[in-house]
C-alpha cells in the first residue's frame, strides 16, 4: 500500500510525499541504511530526531539471521527494530553482485581478487530460476528465487520492497550485462505475480528495478520492460559507471522513461552532491550507507571541504573549540566540540561514533530539507552551489 503525490516542480526536479502504512516520506528524501536491522552506531529514536524518515534493511542478511519466519512470529521488522516510520527491504541482489563479481571498492580501486574471492564467486550460481549461494555464517547452501524473495519480504513486513535482481558491475562483458538485464526483467515479472498471489498489496508496495549497466540501449530496454509489468515505484540500480558524470547520464536517460505518478529511487547513492544532482534529475528517494560508514572512520560531513568530510581525528582538531559544523542544529554540534570528539576517537570510545553518526544523518536530512524548499521556490539549479558550500 503506497500513495505518491507531487506537490511542486522545478524543471525535472519534483517535491512530493510518499505515504506508507507507517508514515510519510517527504521527497526528495533519504533512506538511512540499516543493513542487518540496525543503524551503525545510533539508536532509532535519536535517528528520528535528526529528521530520518525511512530506513532500508537487507533481506539477504536478515534471511540468514534471524530468519524471515522468526521475524514473522515476532510481528515483523517495525517492532523488532523499534522503528515506527517507513521501512524498505532490499532483496539481496547486491550481495549476489558482491560475492560473484567483487565489491564495489575492489572495482573502483582495481584491487586484485584473491583465491578466497574466487572461491566465493564459484559458490554463487545464477540461473534463470534464481541464485544459489553459501551462507557466510555457516556455509549452508541457500537459494533465492523471485517467489521465495517475495515470501521472505512478506514475512519481514517492510512497507516498500525491491524485486529480486542481480546487480552487474562495470567490468563484466557487455553480453553478460545484456543476459542479466533480460533475466532481471523476467524475475521482476515473477516477483510481481507472486506479490499479487500472496495478497501483499494490502499492506506493502513493490518496486521494480531498472538495469542495463552503462549501456543506453539496455537501459531503455529494461525501463520499457519493467514499466510494462507495472510496479508501485521504480528504482534505478545496476552499475552506474565509474564516474559521477557516468551516473548523471544514466539517470538523465532513465527518469523520463519512468511513470510520472510513481516514486523513483536511486539505489546506493547518497553523497551530498549526489543528492542535489539526483534531485535535479527527477529522483525522489536515495539510500546509502555513507553517512554512518564515514562516521566510523572519524569523518563528520561538512560543506565546502573535499568530499564534504571533516577529519575529526586530525591533529588540528585536538584543541579546536568549535563544533563539528558551525550553524548545524544537530544535538552533537549543539553540545560538543571538535576537540572532544578528537579525544573520543583517539581514546577509542564508542560514543565518538554515535555522536558523529547523529551529526551526519542530520546533515543529510537538513540538506534535503533545503533541496525541497528550493524546488518549491523554483531555484534548485541556481542554489546548487550554495547548498553544497554552506551549512
Amino acid at each position: 500500500m503506497l500513495s505518491f503525490r507531487v506537490t511542486a516542480r522545478d524543471g525535472a526536479a519534483r517535491r512530493g510525499v510518499i505515504s506508507t502504512p507507517h508514515g510519510e516520506v517527504d521527497t526528495p528524501g533519504f533512506f538511512a541504511v540499516a543493513t542487518r536491522g540496525a543503524l551503525k552506531g545510533l539508536d532509532p529514536e535519536p535517528a528520528r530526531a535528526t529528521g530520518v524518515q525511512a530506513l532500508i534493511v537487507n533481506a539477504y542478511h536478515l534471511h540468514l539471521q534471524p530468519g524471515g519466519e522468526s521475524l514473522a512470529r515476532l510481528g515483523g521488522l517495525h517492532g523488532y527494530l523499534g522503528w515506527p516510520g517507513a521501512l524498505a527491504t532490499d532483496s539481496g541482489g547486491f550481495q549476489v553482485f558482491s560475492f560473484r563479481h567483487g565489491q564495489v571498492a575492489d572495482e573502483i580501486k582495481g584491487r586484485r581478487r584473491t583465491a578466497k574471492d574466487e572461491e566465493s564467486a564459484e559458490a554463487v550460481k545464477v540461473d534463470d530460476d534464481g541464485v544459489e549461494f553459501r551462507s557466510y555464517l555457516d556455509g549452508a547452501r541457500q537459494r533465492f528465487t523471485p517467489e521465495s524473495s517475495m515470501a521472505l519480504q512478506r514475512d519481514l513486513g517492510a512497507d516498500l520492497l525491491m524485486a529480486l535482481d542481480e546487480c552487474t558491475p562495470f567490468h563484466v562483458p557487455a553480453k553478460y550485462t545484456e543476459q542479466a538485464t533480460d533475466r532481471n526483467a523476467r524475475w521482476a515479472a515473477r516477483c510481481r505475480t507472486e506479490f499479487e498471489r500472496l495478497g501483499m498489496a494490502a499492506g506493502q508496495a513493490l518496486y521494480g528495478i531498472v538495469h542495463g549497466g552503462v549501456y543506453p540501449e539496455l537501459r531503455r530496454r529494461s525501463a520499457l520492460a519493467v514499466t510494462g509489468i507495472g510496479f508501485d515505484g521504480y528504482a534505478i540500480g545496476d552499475c552506474l559507471g565509474q564516474t559521477k558524470s557516468d551516473w548523471y547520464g544514466i539517470v538523465d536517460q532513465v527518469t523520463p522513461l519512468l511513470p510520472e505518478d510513481r516514486p523513483r529511487h536511486l539505489l546506493g547513492v547518497g553523497e551530498p552532491d549526489d543528492l542535489v544532482e539526483g534531485a535535479l534529475r527527477g529522483v525522489d528517494t536515495f539510500d546509502c550507507a555513507m553517512p554512518t560508514r564515514v562516521a566510523r572512520h572519524g569523518h563528520a560531513l561538512h560543506p565546502g571541504l573535499p568530499r564534504f568530510r571533516l577529519d575529526l581525528t586530525a591533529a588540528a582538531m585536538r584543541d579546536d573549540p568549535r563544533p563539528p559544523l558551525e550553524g548545524c542544529d544537530c544535538r552533537t554540534c549543539a553540545r560538543f566540540t571538535r576537540a572532544y570528539l578528537w579525544h573520543l576517537f583517539h581514546a577509542h570510545e564508542m560514543l565518538a561514533i554515535s555522536l558523529t553518526v547523529e551529526h551526519n544523518l542530520r546533515y543529510t536530512a537538513r540538506l534535503l530539507e533545503r533541496v525541497r524548499e528550493a524546488i518549491s521556490s523554483g531555484t534548485l539549479l541556481r542554489e546548487k552551489e550554495a547548498l553544497l558550500s554552506t551549512a
